[in-house]
């Protein structure tokens, strides 16, 4: 095999798993945080067992490739404030708000790109399209990190949606014990880390805001403003709504989390009515022509190998 082939392999796999690793690091690292949290709930759980030193080198092994990413992303950098807020809000919606990721968003995007020029350059010069090789390799690279904050977006909507209705039931049962508002949202937060950690940090966030400052309907306008979820917005509007006309709050909540799960049950509802209809496109694509050679495929060889053919 051409060596020069093998070192262009090598240094697209490379590239691109240098990117890989780099978006993985925005994630924020949910299996080290769950393993703190049930530590902190079971005290006389056995600590993990670390070599020496081991913390200290992995954390200057990550501190050493964001800085690659954002010595990459510095020129490529979103110049006009309207781009880094439109990138910061998309980040904010799926969960991430560390102050490096814009950069690292960036630098992902240069680094995929090198790698998906040259993955796309290899496929192309030995399928002999070496220009439509370069040019997919690249869009693909360069669009890899924008599919990657939708689908976490997504991911992230769909978890305080599913989680939100849970919660509201254990704020009924703190206020009706005698709660405020912004105590059983840190009760309740620190309660749901485990199950729901997406949910327990945004009312974590709200917490702290109602404590550096904040009154209760900023705090809460900003929750549903920083997360973009349709649940929360309208928890943070029934809660505005609740606290200026001064109305029940653990009713008006349980009202609320009834519908909520109304419509988490109408929606399971429509997605089962809609799984026959998906279903119909690959029982026509694939399992109807397989059972049609299946049955007919030995009369049609019987009639091949007949006289009336031969």
């Amino acid at each position: 095999m051409d060596p020069i082939f093998i070192v262009s392999l090598s240094v697209a796999g490379t590239v691109t798993a240098l990117g890989v690793f780099v978006i993985k690091l925005l994630s924020g690292g949910d299996d080290q945080k769950l393993q703190r949290r049930l530590s902190v709930a079971d005290p006389n759980a056995p600590a993990a067992e670390q070599k020496p030193g081991a913390a200290s080198q992995q954390s200057g092994f990550i501190s050493l490739l964001l800085r690659i990413g954002q010595s990459a992303a510095r020129p490529f950098m979103p110049k006009k404030r309207e781009t880094q807020s439109k990138l910061r809000r998309q980040l904010g919606y799926a969960g991430i708000y560390s102050p490096t990721a814009i950069k690292a968003v960036s630098g992902s995007k240069v680094i995929l790109l090198l790698g998906g020029l040259t993955a796309g350059y290899l496929l192309g010069s030995w399928l002999d399209c070496e220009i439509i090789g370069v040019s997919v390799g690249g869009l693909i690279g360069y669009l890899l990190p924008t599919f990657w904050l939708k689908t976490r977006i997504k991911n992230n909507q769909r978890e305080l949606n599913l989680s939100l209705p849970d919660a509201l039931d254990l704020m009924v049962v703190c206020i009706e014990a005698g709660l405020t508002v912004d105590s059983a949202m840190q009760r309740v937060g620190s309660e749901l880390a485990v199950p729901h950690p997406a949910l327990s940090r945004e009312f974590g966030i709200a917490h702290m805001e109602t404590r550096v400052g904040l009154s209760r309907s900023e705090s809460l306008k900003n929750l549903g403003q920083r997360t973009g979820a349709a649940a929360l917005q309208s928890l943070a509007s029934m809660l505005i709504q609740a606290d200026r006309f001064g109305t029940s709050i653990a009713q008006a909540l349980r009202i609320h989390a009834d519908a909520m799960r109304n419509n988490r049950h109408q929606q399971a509802e429509e997605m089962a009515a809609k799984a026959s209809v998906k279903m119909s496109f690959p029982l026509v694509l694939f399992i109807f022509p397989a059972t049609f050679i299946v049955l007919a495929g030995p009369t049609v060889i019987g009639l091949m190998n007949s006289p009336m053919f031969k």
